[in-house]
């Protein structure tokens, strides 16, 4: 952070060195290179693991069957940790629900065993077709979910075909692309375009709320609070403290990363009457250290 001078030090420089995509983007790498070594080795060292197995009668437990039909369902479990891992550090300014993150690890593995059970015999794909036509009433939040249910339900089913490959690409590529689509907020509505219109909603609210004709007078409550920042998932715990006590009502508008590793926090703030603008600029700077570098009214 910046010094009496002015000047970064150069523990701030360290922090920096990394973003939180970069971190995350390079644990994802480095556990898909150990899965896909591990892979590997158990393909080599057990030739035919998982492979299916022919030439057994139908109905015959062998141990070569049910080691198969272990390692197929591990495989795609492993598959699926680093994209339910990837749900929750994406989701978690948002919120999420656990049953989501469980259904995530767990649909990759009932889908390979089930891929095992009907691999071999058409009559029983047929009477699992007449399965999936039951439907099971469940609003997902965000369209975002649906998406990590059909990439777990295509690794389990990568996994159950022994295509270990295709499945490893599939969850790399798309937690890959999810951690960029998170990191740079692509899409956003525009930071002050977002204050505006909640200031508005706001005044509309207040309005509403008050009986009789209202009067066109200035709200000079309702403000927008910008916070430079070096972490924004550090600093957001300290602001929301610090706002909670100062202001009656506020919410995140956006988060804007900017240049040099400074990032942006933009709030809609409606503060108390007898909160000084100047006293929550400086609670918020002394709270907020080292990850709070400035704030600011616009």
């Amino acid at each position: 952070m910046p010094n009496g001078n002015g000047a970064v030090s150069p523990d701030s420089q360290t922090r920096r060195r990394f973003t939180p995509a970069a971190r995350h983007l390079a644990l994802l790498a480095l556990f898909y290179v150990a899965l896909a070594v591990g892979l590997r080795t158990l393909q080599s060292a057990y030739p035919g693991a998982t492979s299916p197995v022919t030439g057994v009668p139908q109905g015959l437990v062998t141990a070569q069957s049910v080691l198969r039909a272990i390692t197929v369902m591990l495989g795609a479990l492993a598959l699926a940790l680093p994209l339910a891992w990837v749900f929750v550090i994406t989701r978690r300014r948002k919120g999420f629900s656990q049953s989501i993150v469980h259904t995530i690890i767990i649909l990759p593995i009932a889908v390979a065993g089930i891929m095992v059970v009907v691999q071999n015999s058409l009559a029983l794909a047929f009477g699992l077709a007449g399965i999936a036509a039951l439907r099971f009433r469940n609003t997902l939040d965000d369209t975002k979910d649906a998406i990590y249910l059909f990439v777990a339900t295509g690794i389990g089913i990568a996994a159950a075909a022994d295509q270990f490959g295709v499945g490893l690409a599939l969850s790399f590529l798309f937690n890959a692309t999810i951690i960029v689509l998170w990191w740079t907020n692509y899409g956003r509505t525009p930071a002050e375009l977002k204050a505006k219109l909640m200031l508005r909603r706001l005044r509309q609210t207040r309005q509403t709320r008050i009986p009789g004709t209202p009067r066109p007078v200035a709200d000079p409550l309702n403000t927008v609070l910008r916070v430079h920042v070096l972490n924004p998932d550090s600093a957001q715990p300290a602001v929301a403290a610090v706002l909670a006590q100062a202001s009656k009502q506020w919410e995140l508008t956006g988060v804007t990363p900017g240049a040099n590793g400074f990032s942006t926090l933009d709030y809609v703030v409606r503060l108390r009457a007898k909160t000084p603008r100047g006293a929550l600029l400086n609670e918020l700077r002394v709270s907020g250290q080292p990850d709070v570098v400035g704030a600011e009214f616009r």
